[in-house]
């Protein structure tokens, strides 16, 4: 038999009419085929999943609280949050934080109730809202709008009773007073972009409400104002001159107002608006039996409130604060706001643990709870620096921002040293008496106490509610701190008091920023060209011992 001269592969091909075999052999057999085709297909289902899955950014939502005062004669607060934007299935809500973080006692709020709103505020549907560890969470459901209706007492809690910090949320004669970082419950997780509170008054009840960050009535820029929109934002709400707060249509003097000049304003409806969470908690709300008197220091309106008599004139108190700004003003050169108010009350707290005298600053005002017999000389002496002071933080506090825990021994330790120089300047005190009020709380806290050598300045200070002989060590460590690194600058750069232009300099230019111990060095170094971060490491982050003092003023 003849030998093919063919290969199979020829063969093959001229049965097929001499197409190429590539096409033929590209199909597989049909099993295979299928194979294929499930793998595809799984690829594609998988690629989906992870497509949904992806972690998508969170939407910002819009947040307005509605504070309602017709139970505050009562020491009641009723707060309406109502969320819009594009709600997380479930919403995590925080309990405000009580005292100072203390879940065991302080401010809390209760009894939540939640509905879905319509785009009109109607209620359409109850939410569910389950108690959780740190507060409640809110199952929105999908829905765009969302009203919480929550309730405050602002009576002491039990066993607190000997502690004045626990009584900044208190009510008081006629009224109430409340800071925004004990009443404002705050969304978790959800970025939020617009922030409102408004201020329900329907009783009339005299209200001061000393926010950092209110709409003021401006009705000359309003007229100038080319966005209509806009110029009645501005006329919604005002912020009475030296007055306190009321609404533009009643706009005008006390006098034409039918009210005393020392009276504060009523307003029916209020509003402003945080920058931020953080600002909405630097809040502070009084209403109830207050009387207001003002003055003026350069651009800025000071204004004294009160609601109790004391054993000294309101004019006399008003005249201390009002020199008491000035100065401070003078020394950084502007105010940090348009309104600084110092509130004094009564400190009805009892005991040997006791403040003789208790200040906090929120925002542009200032708290000062006094024994209820305190006469002028002792406002002199022992008020008048807690004013300074914590007026002080309105620069170091709050126009250059505190909110690194590491950082409160410069924010506070400048802050008392400062005020014990700017009552010198300002003729309240005299230099012997300044001198005689820090050597012996140095003397006691610090160089005396004994943490001094076992713990750094830095740890102590960080922790407000601790212990009482540490908060007096981070106090005291914070001064003397301060104090010692002033000098040890002007010693290597050949200038006096070279801390003062640093803190003019944070103020000018890291307004509105953080304070961070990177931030201070920074500045540290640009005043005064010396690195300044081996002393700090040295002495008050680690717990080499302080040097003694040269000059105190």
């Amino acid at each position: 038999m003849r030998k093919s001269t063919h290969s199979a592969l020829e063969r093959y091909m001229a049965r097929r009419g001499g197409k190429p075999l590539a096409r033929a052999m590209a199909r597989p057999p049909l099993s295979v085929r299928r194979l294929f085709r499930v793998a595809a297909l799984a690829t594609l289902l998988a690629a989906a999943c992870v497509f949904a899955m992806r972690p998508r950014p969170v939407q910002p939502i819009k947040v307005t609280y509605e504070v309602d005062l017709s139970r505050a004669a009562r020491g009641e607060l009723v707060i309406t949050m109502v969320c819009d934007g594009r709600l997380p299935g479930k919403l995590d809500l925080v309990l405000p934080p009580g005292t100072f973080g203390d879940s065991r006692s302080g401010v809390h709020a209760r009894d939540p109730k939640a509905h879905a709103l319509g785009a009109d505020g109607r209620q359409l549907r109850p939410l569910k809202v389950i108690e959780t560890a740190d507060g409640w969470n809110l199952r929105a459901g999908g829905s765009r709008r969302t009203g919480i209706v929550y309730s405050l007492d602002l009576r002491a809690a039990p066993g607190s009773e000997q502690d004045v910090r626990r009584h900044i949320s208190t009510p008081v004669a006629g009224g109430l007073r409340a800071a925004g970082f004990e009443i404002f419950l705050e969304p978790l997780g959800v970025p939020v972009e617009g922030l409102t509170v408004v201020v329900r008054n329907p009783d009339d009840i005299p209200v001061l409400v000393p926010w950092p960050a209110v709409v003021r009535n401006d009705l000359q820029q309003a007229r100038e104002d080319t966005d209509a929109d806009a110029a009645q934002h501005i006329t919604d709400a005002s912020l009475g001159y030296g007055q306190g707060f009321q609404p533009a249509a009643q706009a005008g003097t006390p006098a034409e107002l039918g009210r005393s000049a020392a009276a504060a304003p009523v307003p029916a409806n209020l509003f402003y608006h945080p920058r931020d969470i953080a600002d909405l908690n630097n809040a502070l709300l009084v209403c109830g039996d207050i009387r207001t008197h003002t003055a003026q220091a350069g651009d800025c309106v000071i204004q004294l409130a009160t609601d109790r008599d004391w054993m000294f004139t309101d004019e006399a108190a008003l005249d201390l604060v009002r020199r008491i700004a000035r100065t401070e003003m003078g020394f950084f050169g502007s105010a940090p706001t348009d309104q600084i108010t110092v509130l004094l009350s009564a400190n009805a707290i009892t005991g040997d643990d006791r403040f003789d005298v208790y200040g906090v600053h929120t925002g542009s005002s200032v708290l000062v709870m006094l024994d209820a017999d305190t006469t002028w000389g002792a406002v002199e002496d022992q008020a008048a620096s807690v004013i300074a002071h914590e007026m002080f933080h309105g620069w170091l506090g709050e126009a250059v921002r505190q909110t690194d825990p590491t950082m409160l021994w410069f924010t506070e330790g400048a802050t008392t040293w400062y005020a014990a120089r700017m009552l010198t300047a300002a003729g309240v005190w005299r230099t012997e008496h300044a001198r005689g009020v820090l050597g012996a709380r140095l003397d006691r806290d610090y160089t005396g106490n004994p943490l001094r050598g076992t713990m750094s300045v830095a740890d102590a200070a960080a922790e407000v509610m601790a212990p009482a002989e540490q908060v007096r060590f981070g106090y005291a460590g914070g001064v003397t701190a301060c104090m010692a690194l002033d000098e040890m600058l002007a010693e290597k750069g050949g200038h006096a008091r070279p801390l003062d232009g640093i803190l003019r300099h944070l103020y000018a230019q890291d307004r509105g920023k953080p304070l961070t111990r990177q931030r201070l060095e920074a500045a540290v170094l640009q005043a005064t060209g010396v690195d300044c971060a081996p002393w700090l490491d040295a002495h008050v982050y680690g717990k080499t011992a302080l040097p003694p003092i040269k000059s105190m003023l």
